[in-house]
């Protein structure tokens, strides 16, 4: 019966069918026609791999992969990252891998698929093909750096742990979620903290003058949100990849519930957010703001809010806010899904270096295990923050000891 399966290596995800997508990833946030657009528009300085496992023609095993330079200091807490740029000056090798990467570049996750009728044993087998393969074309493509990234509990609890002895996991970066349980937007405002109501309210009432515009059409303001997009990822502590101007202009024309929410002061567009609306989640995928009137009218704030009262108007139970600023997210009242990156470099004593360096100064989320919708820990911290931005994102959980489900666009409960 093992006989029977045969593993690929294909270019990006196209090896596969809408239908056999959601058989293998039926959780997945993101749809295939997604991930294919990002993949296909290109993304800066990524090149995109799957390896298929099919057992006669049915794919039964899907690892999603992208290859890249990485660069080592986005492991490590913001403050150490200046000094380890400097130092990839000099060691290039150590410091800026070429990396082979399971998982997906902007998307919700990381994830692999996998076909839930198939028994152990043909899974079992199915696995040691895959990751025989993620060797050689590591070893191919000259990536000494292989990382499942952004694991999650429940994703991670696809992975056969017992096949992945000489990796080492590290705290990868949490997704935040709110559970929209709200019968008006004031209850939602009731929920949190003293001071995030009082804040809210204020910034609120100074941006009633702003206009709120939904539209599948940006065309008219593409050049000034792609240049906020461009201007958000690199004001960002956390830089990982770029989007082409092309996916902004396509995404609408090629995602059936994709559109934006354009902010306007006057006549001028000031902050968007493009989102992914559908009837049980709301996905936000993007934000980006004018600099300067962005932060007079707190419109991370407001649109936040907004998103919130869309939600609650159009009977929306999840809105998703995915990566960064757990701090101000959490005062917002969302919630953490915790995520895992696990590593392993091809060069023995590298890999030893890697792994006491990330023991040492590894990057640690800044809401702890199992953090309230807002926790006081965040709020101390972010009190005296009133500008309109964000703040930019303690300590994770593995994959063994964490809370079984999290919320999915309604398919799984949130931890």
């Amino acid at each position: 019966m093992l006989e029977t399966l045969v593993c690929d290596v294909a270019p990006r995800v196209d090896a596969v069918s809408p239908a056999e997508w959601r058989s293998l990833f039926p959780d997945l946030p993101d749809s295939l026609e997604m991930i294919q657009l990002i993949q296909h528009v290109g993304v800066d300085g990524f090149r995109f791999h799957s390896i298929v496992v099919r057992e006669h023609e049915r794919p039964i095993l899907l690892l999603p992969l992208f290859e890249m330079v990485y660069d080592v200091s986005t492991l490590v807490a913001p403050a150490m990252r200046p000094i380890l740029t400097a130092a990839a000056r000099t060691f290039p090798q150590l410091l800026r891998p070429r990396l082979l990467g399971v998982g997906f570049v902007e998307a919700e996750w990381g994830q692999v698929g996998i076909d839930p009728s198939i028994d152990h044993e043909m899974m079992a087998a199915a696995w040691d093909l895959a990751l025989e393969a993620l060797d050689a074309l590591a070893e191919g493509l000259g990536a000494h750096l292989i990382a499942f990234v952004n694991f999650t509990p429940q994703s991670g609890r696809m992975l056969p742990m017992g096949k992945f002895a000489g990796f080492h996991e590290i705290d990868g970066l949490p997704f935040a979620q709110t559970r929209i349980t709200y019968s008006h937007s004031d209850k939602y405002i009731e929920s949190l903290s003293a001071n995030m109501r009082s804040s809210l309210r204020r910034k609120i009432r100074k941006a009633r003058g702003v206009k709120v515009l939904r539209t599948r059409q940006p065309g008219p303001w593409l050049d000034a949100l792609y240049q906020f997009y461009v201007e958000t990822c690199q004001r960002s502590e956390v830089k990982f990849s770029m989007h082409a101007r092309g996916f902004f202009a396509s995404v609408c024309q090629r995602i059936d519930d994709a559109e934006y929410a354009l902010y306007f002061v006057g006549e001028r567009l000031a902050a968007f957010r493009l989102q992914i609306v559908r009837p049980d989640c709301l996905i936000d995928k993007y934000f980006g703001m004018d600099p300067v009137l962005g932060r007079e009218y707190s419109l991370y704030f407001v649109s936040w809010f907004k998103d919130i009262e869309y939600c609650i108007a159009h009977q929306i139970p999840l809105y998703h806010s995915g990566l960064t600023a757990e701090d101000t997210k959490a005062r917002l009242g969302a919630r953490f899904i915790h995520s895992r990156i696990l590593f392993r470099h091809r060069q023995p004593l590298v890999h030893r270096l890697l792994t006491a360096f990330a023991r040492q100064v590894g990057y640690q989320p800044s809401i702890a295990r199992g953090a309230a919708a807002h926790g006081r820990t965040a709020m101390a911290r972010d009190a005296a923050r009133d500008d309109g931005q964000p703040s930019e994102p303690r300590e994770g959980e593995g994959f063994d000891d964490a809370p079984a489900e999290q919320v999915t666009c309604s398919r799984q409960e949130l931890s």
